[in-house]
């Protein structure tokens, strides 16, 4: 099949330019570790896309020696074309190990083809390609900007690995959103082994954005193991624009609340809030169907809405003491996780180290911030019990990549 073509208009360097789902590929050492870019996966996010284009351009003419390999792919091509978040489904909220495998096998009734499964049928088949060619490691990056003034920060799920490659970079950090978004793509691949990250340049369509995100492709560059800092040109100018751009922010906080949406919901933000902003208990943030919404508590606010499309209105983020941070890694590698069981109203799912069983009436409130030292972020409820599951893969992926492939 011949491959999509699209034509966006790059604002920062004031000309067209052509793109395909593989924006470009840098093959250095084929054994080496691999790092996966990802810009556009909502179509009003180009910023992303733009300065992909640029850096490869740029690691093509000064030809260092690499390390490893380097890809950057596109997203939602047809959503990127119109400028619109999405067509009929948000491309970032449906990988679940179902869909993929459909997306693999093509097992698609035709009434069931829309946009967005066309575009992961592609976009995976791009991913399962690189996996099943190069042997190294994977790290994957996806590039985002927001709908209010912001920060630049990363997202992550909670893993050593994915700390490991986000520490060094001068930016917030937020962990813990695995509980509350459904299916991203970077979880389906932590799932796999591999580290990920995302990141957040600023604003949509801010001409800073894709400064930010030029800088951060750069810095990540070094973090993967691809590249050393001598040979990145202009690093420490790149590092000092992502510490002035988040004023020195380079806290670490966690996701406790979300307001979700449905399709048919009218949701409107109060005006004004931007990410970070401290709120109290009980303030007004929003008016859901006609009802006003107020902060269940005390905290800060984090990606509020003010586009058109999206089912995340907003979240609540607090921050992690750093002294936290280091008790979760000592825990984790001293794999204190087998004795959660002995916390009150916890137990092992079918002696799973994996699945954690939580009874709320007999747990105590410190069981659940203990699971979440353990890495124990996401959860499913069924009546008065809670599952906390963990990731598989904490410190280190598989050891060879056919153990990813579906």
């Amino acid at each position: 099949m011949k491959p999509k073509i699209i034509t966006l208009f790059d604002f920062v360097e004031g000309h067209s330019i052509s793109i395909s789902r593989e924006i470009a590929s840098i093959i250095g050492n084929s054994d080496g570790p691999n790092l996966v870019f990802i810009g556009g996966m909502h179509g009003n996010e180009p910023t992303g896309i733009f300065a992909l284009n640029r850096v490869m351009r740029e690691i093509q003419k000064l030809q260092p020696l690499l390390r490893g390999n380097v890809f950057a792919l596109a997203g939602n091509l047809t959503a990127l074309e119109r400028g619109e978040r999405f067509i009929n489904r948000d491309l970032n909220r449906v990988w679940n190990p179902d869909q993929v495998e459909r997306a693999v096998l093509r097992n698609y009734h035709p009434d069931e083809i829309i946009n967005e499964v066309e575009e992961q049928i592609e976009l995976w088949g791009a991913i399962d390609h690189l996996m099943g060619t190069y042997p190294g490691k994977f790290h994957f990056v996806d590039i985002h900007t927001t709908s209010v003034k912001s920060l630049p920060f990363v997202m992550m799920s909670d893993t050593i690995m994915n700390r490991q490659l986000a520490k060094h970079i001068p930016v917030p950090v937020v962990i813990g959103i695995e509980e509350h978004l459904t299916e991203p793509l970077l979880s389906y691949v932590n799932d796999l082994g591999c580290v990920s990250m995302a990141f957040e340049g600023g604003q949509h369509n801010d001409p800073q954005a894709v400064k930010n995100h030029e800088a951060l492709i750069w810095l990540t560059l070094v973090r993967a193991g691809i590249m050393k800092k001598m040979e990145v040109p202009k690093f420490q100018q790149y590092h000092g624009r992502l510490k002035e751009s988040a004023k020195g922010n380079h806290r670490v906080y966690e996701v406790r609340k979300r307001q979700g949406l449905s399709s048919n919901d009218h949701f409107q933000m109060l005006p004004g809030f931007e990410n970070f902003q401290p709120i109290d208990r009980a303030q007004p943030l929003a008016r859901l169907n006609g009802e006003m919404i107020y902060a269940a508590e005390k905290g800060m606010i984090f990606m509020p809405l003010y586009q058109n499309k999206g089912d995340d209105a907003f979240f609540i983020v607090r921050q992690i003491a750093r002294f936290w941070l280091g008790v979760s890694y000592v825990m984790r590698r001293l794999s204190f996780h087998k004795i959660l069981p002995l916390l009150p109203g916890v137990r092992s799912f079918m002696k799973s180290n994996h699945t954690m069983v939580v009874n709320t009436k007999i747990a105590r409130w410190y069981s659940v911030e203990i699971l979440h030292l353990m890495g124990f972020r996401r959860k499913k409820t069924r009546g008065e019990l809670t599952l906390y599951l963990r990731r598989k893969y904490d410190f280190k992926g598989p050891e060879n990549n056919s153990e990813k492939i579906l």
